[in-house]
């Protein structure tokens, strides 16, 4: 009788997927035996860290494993039954907050959706471990744009995530931004000012990198010297501001490298590229970065060498990039070695090769706020 009632551990770990993570703490206190499936179940979650690709239907590759490793890392199809990836044709990964992604997805056809909607895209906030999802209001007021890009972090109090979309219009020589942001924690959007920042912010890395309270984008000047900048906004003031990089440097991609904003950069007329690290968030001053390492040019017999923006760093120092047309890997800057991605034949890359990490948790993205882990 006692076998019958049995469910293996791997289902009772599914099982507690689906259950609020409150009324799940209070069960720990049935037994020694809760105690421990609860507490293994949750240890689980935290250890182990994916990455969330650019794909529909949505994929991501399992990152605990390390380079000693010799197997190729794995790729997984996530669950998304309620999601239909078939009416979209681009998805843009904006960031991510306590395994919670945030997501914009492009319709295929537009006109066939809603004749009398403005909008081409939507934001979904998406639990990729149990496939829960919840819609962002659309918002604005803006009936067409040509673009947007777009942030997602918060100021000094983590419980009031804002998510930042900067729409760009164009009518014949003349251009119009519109400045806009969502918070979490009231469920609205606002325009806290008028855009006035001339920069061109690069459509290719369209969402912001966070970092220390701060978002980053890569853009280039309309006119004047130098070309390449990173426009800033303090999230706590709303306040944006400028770092501009020296005429001697190419800017090729922003990250983190733990926690802090970094940028792959590279110097005219000299080998190599390296890998800079801000040291001072609040102080927009390029003597402010260290070199954290340098990797040779020699790489240009990997595809991706030859176009560093379609790549995209990882906190830890390594770079997810592409070795072929559709061939994922993992390349470690600090030991110049890489590892393949064991893709599924199911995985089409179909927006911009901009990867975000996260831990899995069973944080409903209703709670997204409220919940810290």
């Amino acid at each position: 009788m006692a076998d019958a009632l049995y469910l293996p551990e791997d289902i009772v770990h599914l099982i507690f997927l689906r259950l609020p993570r409150k009324p799940l703490f209070r069960l720990k206190c049935l037994s020694k035996h809760w105690n421990r499936l609860i507490s293994e179940h949750f240890t689980k979650l935290r250890s182990r860290r994916m990455m969330f690709l650019p794909s529909l239907p949505f994929h991501a590759i399992d990152n605990t494993a390390t380079s000693k490793d010799m197997t190729p890392l794995n790729m997984i199809q996530l669950s998304s039954p309620s999601i239909n990836t078939g009416s979209y044709k681009e998805v843009t990964i904006v960031g991510s907050f306590n395994g919670i992604v945030l997501l914009v997805l492009e319709y295929l056809n537009t006109i066939l959706i809603d004749p009398n909607s403005p909008y081409g895209h939507h934001m979904i906030l998406y639990n990729p471990l149990s496939g829960e999802f919840n819609t962002v209001p659309r918002g604005g007021s803006y009936k067409s744009y040509n673009y947007c890009v777009y942030g997602f972090g918060y100021g000094t109090a983590a419980d009031d995530l804002k998510i930042i979309r900067l729409k760009y219009l164009r009518f014949g020589s003349n251009e119009s931004k519109s400045f806009e942001v969502f918070s979490l924690k009231t469920w609205s959007w606002s325009r806290p000012s008028k855009l006035t920042d001339d920069s061109c912010f690069c459509d290719s890395y369209s969402s912001g990198i966070f970092a220390n309270g701060f978002l980053y984008w890569n853009a280039t000047r309309n006119s004047g010297s130098p070309l390449y900048l990173i426009v800033t906004l303090n999230i706590k003031t709303m306040e944006f501001s400028r770092i501009e990089i020296p005429d001697r440097y190419w800017m090729h991609r922003l990250g983190t490298y733990r926690g802090r904003l970094c940028m792959i950069c590279s110097q005219n007329n000299v080998e190599g590229y390296e890998l800079r690290v801000m040291n001072k968030p609040w102080l927009c001053s390029w003597e402010l970065w260290s070199t954290v390492c340098s990797f040779p040019s020699s790489l240009l017999h990997i595809d991706f060498a030859s176009d560093l923006g379609t790549l995209c760093i990882l906190d830890d120092g390594r770079l997810l990039t592409l070795k072929s047309c559709n061939q994922l890997i993992i390349y470690d800057m600090l030991k110049d070695s890489y590892m393949e991605v064991d893709n599924l034949t199911s995985f089409i890359r179909v927006g911009k090769l901009q990867s975000v990490e996260y831990i899995q948790s069973s944080i409903s993205p209703s709670d997204i706020c409220s919940v810290f882990i």
